[in-house]
């Protein structure tokens, strides 16, 4: 490209000239391919999993309404409620932990196949640039 100067200025290039590096690009793109696999299986598992912890939670709420209408007294009704909270909680608590986990595991194994992916890269462009 001419400066202003009309002489080529060696600091630019002609951008119809840049070009990808074809050394580990494929692992690259093979590992990004991976990853974008892995994380689209894990948010099938992920939606599964809270869909069937929602529908699991809903009978519960179901079999409340019922426990509810069968007492015959106060205090009858108190424990019932009482009962129902703390099992709400402990399974809250259990499927939040569920998710994160699962989540975690996914996250691990999408870093590490895109870390596979920088490694393969990097040697085929050390072997390319040694040839």
């Amino acid at each position: 490209m001419a400066s202003k100067s009309g002489k080529d200025d060696p600091g630019r290039s002609d951008p119809t000239s840049w070009a990808l590096p074809q050394e580990g690009f494929e692992g690259l793109v093979q590992a990004n391919a991976k990853a974008a696999e892995i994380w689209l299986e894990s948010w099938g598992k992920l939606a599964g999993e809270s869909a069937g912890f929602l529908s699991r939670r809903w009978r519960q709420d179901m079999d409340l309404m019922e426990r509810i209408l069968a007492c015959k007294t106060p205090v009858e009704l108190l424990q019932v409620q009482s009962e129902f909270l703390q099992r709400t909680l402990v399974d809250y608590m259990q499927e939040t932990g569920k998710l994160a986990d699962m989540e975690t595991a996914a996250g691990v194994s999408e870093i590490e196949a895109l870390d596979r992916g920088v490694k393969q890269a990097g040697k085929q462009a050390g072997d390319k640039t040694k040839s």
